[in-house]
């Protein structure tokens, strides 16, 4: 495990936010972003642009997939290379990094089944910097496919209800202390709200930086099940 310094007292976060095409990723994380802005956050996306990897796949997702093997290969270089080049910089200066998509998507799009999916995280897990915290945004492949059908024309090579479906059953599979699922079904601010409301329950040292956001009438409710997170929130 990578040894962050600290610089003034600013400890280091990696916040790492997953789900299908659809589910609300890059919408969440860039509210989080302007909600830390005190700590000014990192805000990354996987793949990146930075690499030749992450161009290539980029690309793939416009003009057709690669073979399985040279996704794998693509995703966890452009992965390594953005690492070591961005999020482990970042975080030996103390900043926080909200990262749009990380390790948990190569599971789920280029696994088939839950078991090679554990094998390949596995594969991976001592050569990556592990999430504080994980949030996978649950969310039904029909609610997905409809939201990209709303917001854009045509999708993405990805983004074909098969593939939407396989991979929302391995993120539900994604288990472990730094995994927390939210159901993103909702409006983005209730999403949002779940989210604050997770990070400020989980991390005490985010709540002087990050302001609870206000619960919607008739939005949700909140439980009583002895702990501080609501409805809609599975710690795994």
């Amino acid at each position: 495990m990578v040894a962050f310094a600290k610089p003034g007292g600013l400890a280091p976060m990696l916040i790492a936010i997953d789900g299908i095409d659809g589910a609300g990723k890059t919408t969440l994380a860039e509210s989080l972003a302007r909600l830390l802005e005190r700590r000014d956050p990192l805000l990354e996306k996987e793949p990146t642009e930075n690499s030749e990897w992450g161009r290539r796949l980029r690309l793939s997702a416009e003009i057709g997939r690669l073979s399985r093997e040279k996704e794998l290969e693509y995703f966890h270089k452009d992965r390594l290379h953005h690492l070591k080049t961005v999020i482990v910089p970042a975080m030996n200066s103390g900043r926080i990094v909200i990262l749009d998509r990380y390790v948990d998507s190569t599971l789920a799009y280029q696994s088939s089944t839950l078991k090679e999916a554990e094998n390949l995280y596995q594969k991976f897990l001592p050569e990556i910097v592990v999430p504080d915290v994980t949030l996978i945004l649950d969310c039904p492949a029909e609610v997905g496919l409809k939201r990209i059908a709303d917001s854009r024309n045509g999708n993405s090579t990805f983004e074909v209800k098969d593939t939407l479906k396989l991979a929302q059953e391995i993120y539900g599979s994604r288990k472990g202390a730094n995994y927390v699922h939210i159901d993103s079904q909702g409006t983005k601010e209730e999403t949002l709200r779940l989210a604050v409301e997770v990070l400020r329950s989980k991390f005490r040292k985010l709540r002087s930086v990050l302001p609870a956001v206000s619960k919607a009438r008739g939005k949700g409710n909140l439980s009583n099940s002895g702990n501080s997170l609501s409805r809609g929130v599975v710690s795994a």
